[in-house]
């Protein structure tokens, strides 16, 4: 299985936490860095994957809510696609 913890507060910028999860779940090398990409190569996944977002002591607000965004639509993939589990830690 593959698994990736995006911990919020370490990151500045969306597209590192991107690449992060591109790197940790070997998405294709078309994927487009963005939301609707992620939607869409998560729903593609054929084998078992575990994506954990750690919320906790995120200072950035804008990337406190492109996370939350970013959890709506991993979840939206979740309901599609029985090999992704998806864990928040709110503080």
């Amino acid at each position: 299985m593959h698994s990736v913890v995006i911990y919020g507060a370490d990151y500045d910028s969306v597209e590192d936490i991107h690449q992060t999860l591109a790197e940790a779940l070997d998405f294709p090398g078309y994927y487009g860095k963005n939301l609707d990409a992620l939607y869409d190569v998560l729903t593609d996944i054929d084998q078992p994957v575990s994506i954990t977002i750690d919320l906790c002591d995120i200072s950035n607000d804008e990337m406190l809510r492109y996370l939350e965004r970013m959890i709506e639509v991993i979840s939206d993939a979740v309901n599609e696609n029985e090999n992704i589990e998806l864990e928040i830690i709110e503080p």
